[in-house]
């Protein structure tokens, strides 16, 4: 199952959703809030997931971030969850994941990952993406 990770000012999420219902996928909506903050888990979750580890998650240049850590090399894993846990602004958003695969923001080309293999087959085949033979060939 997709579930999508977001913040309600956080308008790419709504465009990722809208993406995904759209493509008829079905997905739970995970909205960050004061009552509901993002957990341990869910964050471990996303880490083995991204191909960059915190790179993919973290909003490193803000100042809110350069505030909490001078030295990125001398935080802890542990302490890593923690800021995001206290601060989720600071993660990049939305997360797109499913057991699988992880994206972050929404891009409409990453997203199509989510689509099945079939049809992403079939729409390169329509679109002249390439041919069958050319498929089978390699």
């Amino acid at each position: 199952m997709i579930k999508v990770y977001y913040l309600s000012n956080n308008n790419s999420g709504r465009k990722a959703m809208n993406w995904l219902e759209k493509h008829n996928l079905q997905m739970i909506e995970r909205k960050i809030t004061k009552k509901y903050p993002i957990e341990i888990s869910e964050i471990k979750h996303m880490l083995v997931r991204a191909e960059n580890g915190f790179d993919d998650l973290i909003k490193w240049r803000t100042k809110k971030f350069t505030d909490l850590v001078s030295n990125v090399n001398d935080c802890s894993t542990e302490y890593l969850i923690d800021i995001l846990i206290k601060y989720p602004t600071l993660i990049k958003l939305p997360i797109i994941i499913d057991e699988k695969k992880l994206v972050v923001g929404f891009n409409e080309r990453e997203i199509r990952c989510f689509l099945p293999k079939i049809y992403r087959h079939t729409q390169l085949l329509i679109s002249g993406g390439y041919t069958v033979d050319e498929e089978f060939s390699n």
